[in-house]
């Protein structure tokens, strides 16, 4: 970091990795006030594509923080507005053999922190509720069975809403999984050359029995078209994608599905989003007909996955929809 090569050096070049890695930005600064160091998250902080070294904090125009460096001791802490948000800045002098070397300044994103925390608060408040209202539902039909109140030609259609109940309760837990894992920081996904059109195909005939108990004609169309990523990941956002589709269509209504050129393309003549809720329907538990939801048995998580996947592939994601009318959806890959 000090002027040290990172060439033939495979464990100073691991470090930057790591340090690259993190949560937080980290700049170092010479005795002078110079850059000798600064990782990717602090470049995307400051809004900075290049941060090369030797070049001197002043010059990177961050509002208030040289005057702040002047008077700081280390330990010190300063928050900043910055682009659209608020950084904390640490200070932390940088010390060898009692020698004052220079100092480290650790950037955190409070805003993003903020964010996440209220995102978590608002995710374990509907996963809580989700939950309680099958269990609920599970509870009394067992407590009638168990108790004889329940008639012996009523057990059959007790016993089958347990199971309907039980059944959407795995659904909800496989879904909140699938959200954990896609939201771990820094997990790494397998990626291979996939066939689009030949994971669409399997999701197709798994969703068929479904379009027919809804009345709905599924069409698929394209051809061979190869992106690289997660094959498993891929296949559960066609799937999903479909599964929404003919979940909120109307009888006798049809989806087409077409996969070609890196693009995924899925239309329906389904009720439609309104405007007012079409930038919140990628959103967690985000429902625009809470009981036509519980109708169909979704989890409210399918298009929050989709989104999800879709960044991990570093997709683009377009909606068009209108009331009565229906919906499109497009996926495109680089």
């Amino acid at each position: 970091m000090w002027g040290i090569s990172l060439e033939n050096k495979p464990s100073i070049f691991l470090y930057k990795q790591m340090m690259d890695n993190l949560l937080d930005g980290i700049v170092a600064i010479d005795l002078e006030g110079s850059v000798t160091y600064c990782n990717a998250v602090a470049q995307k902080m400051l809004g900075i594509d290049f941060c090369p070294v030797g070049i001197v904090l002043s010059e990177l125009d961050v509002p208030n923080l040289v005057p702040f460096l002047s008077d700081a001791r280390s330990g010190d802490k300063l928050n900043i507005n910055y682009h659209s948000g608020t950084l904390q800045v640490t200070y932390q002098d940088l010390m060898q053999d009692g020698l004052r070397l220079g100092a480290m300044l650790m950037l955190s994103d409070i805003g993003q922190k903020q964010r996440a925390e209220r995102i978590r608060r608002e995710f374990t408040a509907n996963v809580s509720h989700e939950l309680k209202t099958p269990l609920t539902s599970i509870s009394g039909y067992a407590e009638m069975i168990a108790t004889g109140i329940a008639h012996e030609e009523d057990i059959v259609r007790f016993a089958s809403r347990i199971q309907s109940e039980s059944n959407r309760m795995l659904s909800l837990i496989s879904d909140i999984i699938k959200l954990s894992e896609l939201d771990e920081v820094g997990r790494s996904q397998h990626s291979e050359p996939t066939d689009l059109f030949a994971v669409a195909e399997e999701c197709v005939e798994i969703l068929k029995p479904t379009a027919i108990l809804r009345g709905v004609t599924v069409q698929l169309f394209g051809d061979k078209t190869v992106v690289v990523g997660n094959r498993s990941l891929l296949q559960e956002l066609i799937y999903n994608l479909l599964d929404n589709s003919i979940r909120y269509n109307r009888d006798n209504g049809w989806v087409k599905l077409r996969v070609t050129d890196k693009t995924i393309k899925i239309r329906d003549t389904g009720i439609g989003i309104a405007k007012k809720h079409q930038q919140h329907i990628f959103e967690r538990f985000y429902r625009v007909d809470k009981s036509r939801s519980k109708e169909t048995g979704g989890t409210g998580l399918g298009l929050a996955i989709v989104k999800h996947i879709c960044e991990q592939h570093h997709a683009n994601l377009e909606l068009e929809s209108s009331v009565g009318i229906g919906t499109t959806i497009t996926i495109t890959f680089p």
